[in-house]
This record gives C-alpha cells, structure tokens and sequence, in this order.
C-alpha cells in the first residue's frame, strides 16, 4: 500500500476550495487535522509525535490556527525532520521566526498576492480620507445634527486638498504598494516616490513614474502623504516615532495598512495634538485589537478594523495558495520537489541548504 505524505492542518476546515481540495490536495496528501486548543498541549503532541512524521503544515485561515501562540524558539526545534513548509494565509507573518524555520530547511509561504486588490484599495481609500476629511464629514453627518452639519459643510472646504499633484511617499514597495502606487497616480494623479532596502528594476519605476530614496529620512522630509506597506519585524517596529514625525513635512498626513506596531501610536497622538501632522488613517493597530482611545477621540483620523484584505475574494484564495504552496513544495515521498509559489525565507533557507 502506498503511503502518502501527511500534512498537519492547524485551524478551522477549509470552506471555498472543496473540489481542489477533494481533487488535487487530499490525492496527494493525508491531511490530519490538530485537535490541540492551547500551546502546552500542543508542544506536547509534537514531543509525543502525535502525529507522526508529517512533511507540511497547512493554516487555510488567518484567523483561526493560531492556538500555539508564536512559533519560535521554543516551539519550532520540536517540528520533524521530515518536515517541508510551513503554508499559512494572510501576508503577514510576524508570529513566526521565518528564519528559524529556514535554519531548519523548512520553507514558510504566505498568502502574498491574494490580498494585494483589496489591501491596496482600502489604501487608497484611506488616502482620499486623509486629503479630504472624510471622516469627520461622515461623523458629523451621522449626528442627524442640521448645525452641525451645515458648519462641517463650510470646515471641509476650508481645511481639504485634492491628492493631485502631492507627493505620495510610499515605505515599502512591494506587490501591494505597487499596486496602490498605480492606483494612486492614474486615479488620483499623485506623484509616486518610495523607499525600500531593495531598489525595485528601473522598468517597474519607470511603469510607475516612481522615484527612489535611499534613505527613510530623505523620503519624509519630501512627503506629502506617507502610506506604510513594510511587514513587522525588529527593524520596523516603532520605525515611524516622534523623530520620524519630525522630519515630515507640517500638515502632512499619514495612512498604515501594514501592521500596528510599525507606528508608534503615542508619537502619532502627539504629532496630531500639535497640528504638525493634519491627518492619519489606520487600519491596523498598535494594541490590536484594543483601538487608541486617543486617536479614536480625534475627527480627523479614520480608523478600520484590519479589513485592508477583507474580502471574501482574498479569502478564497488565501485557501487555495496555501494548498498550491504545499502541492509545489513536496513530493509524493514526502521529499522536495520546488520551491513555494509564495516564498518568505528564501535567504535564510537557501543559506541552510548550501551548509
């Protein structure tokens, strides 16, 4: 009898994907589902093997798997030797050691890609917000309030700009910011400057009209809006504080729709509290999901519950990547067969390959 590779899927049961999943994935793989809740059964069943010797981990849903806490030091060292990749939705992934993982030659792929539309046009949203105040027109139309109405009628045109022609200063140029950097140019006709620690290929700047800045001091001190588009890691936490702040230019805005932590909320507050920045959006937050009662208070600062990918597009195919990472990674013995469609480690697992 011939024994197919088995696959750990941690979280909820798929529920969009069926017939790939019945068709394609469940020929090749024996899929276990964790029945663990909590770190320390977990890391329990793993010492004990549990669940024998699989060759991947499939997390279908972001929002759910999430039971062991991070993965780390502690946790991943207890992963077999038999194991390939590590296939999670959502981009983000800073609750694992990605490079940890790479150490162990084990691959780890995210869901780039599937959410790259709707992240970047909840961005753009959120740039129009900031430009032309939308929020504190939309909180004051809610009042039912006809003064308070009619006086944010007459503010709003004294205090908005139109995005054309302003400077967008995008930090992290990525699929997704690079989508919105087109969006942002064609539509709203915004002049694109970025910063990354990788220059992007000339034709994709020249695409995009874009210009680079080696530096992240140089791009703020020019910005007219900044949108953040960098993961969370220990170099971009707090990387926008009450120094980078500083720099902007005064009256400029601010938009995040990357991770919390990459603005340190504090700085923000007070930046907004002396006028020297005039707007902010954010769709992620610091103490997720716990909002800045501050930041909350203020009319000119919109606010989202982290829906930059929320839509039911991007969970469809959060799903299906996660199946095709896996699929693309291993073999029908369990042995590697490519690379993921979606790699986050390649350095770190390429460097552990050569050793």
């Amino acid at each position: 009898m011939v024994t197919k590779p088995t696959v750990l899927h941690i979280g909820d049961a798929i529920k969009y994907n069926h017939d790939f999943y019945d068709n394609e994935f469940t020929s090749r793989f024996n899929v276990i589902q964790a029945t663990e809740t909590n770190r320390e059964d977990f890391i329990q069943a793993l010492k004990l093997k549990k669940y024998g010797p699989f060759s991947a981990l499939f997390r279908p849903h972001f929002q759910t798997g999430g039971f062991m806490g991070q993965w780390d030091k502690e946790l991943i060292p207890l992963l077999p030797s038999s194991m390939r990749i590590f296939a999670s939705a959502g981009a983000g992934f800073n609750w694992a050691d990605t490079d940890l993982l790479g150490a162990r030659k084990i691959w780890y792929a995210n869901g780039a890609g599937a959410s790259d539309e709707a992240v970047s046009d909840t961005a753009l949203y959120m740039i129009l917000s900031v430009f032309r105040n939308f929020t504190r027109s939309q909180l004051a139309a809610r009042t039912a309030d006809p003064e308070k109405f009619t006086a944010t009628h007459r503010l709003i045109a004294t205090i908005s700009q139109n995005p054309r022609g302003h400077v967008l200063a995008v930090i992290g140029f990525g699929n997704i910011s690079r989508k919105l950097a087109y969006k942002a140019r064609m539509a709203l006709g915004m002049k694109i400057h970025y910063f990354d620690i990788v220059r992007a290929d000339r034709k994709v700047e020249e695409e995009l009209d874009a210009t680079f800045h080696e530096s992240l001091d140089e791009i703020l001190r020019i910005a007219d809006c900044v949108t953040i588009h960098t993961p969370l890691n220990k170099y971009t936490q707090d990387l926008i504080d009450d120094r980078a702040f500083a720099l902007m230019k005064p009256g400029s805005r601010i938009v995040n729709t990357a991770r919390g932590e990459v603005v340190n909320e504090d700085a923000l507050v007070r930046a907004l509290e002396s006028g020297h920045i005039s707007a902010a959006a954010l769709d992620v937050h610091y103490h997720e999901p716990q909002v800045s009662r501050k930041l909350a208070s203020m009319e000119n600062v919109t606010l989202t519950t982290h829906i930059g990918g929320g839509a039911l597009d991007t969970r469809i195919n959060f799903e299906l990547n996660a199946m095709k990472n896996i699929l693309a990674v291993v073999g029908s013995d369990g042995e590697f067969v490519g690379q993921p469609l979606t790699p986050v480690n390649t350095k770190a697992f390429e460097g552990a390959a050569q050793e």
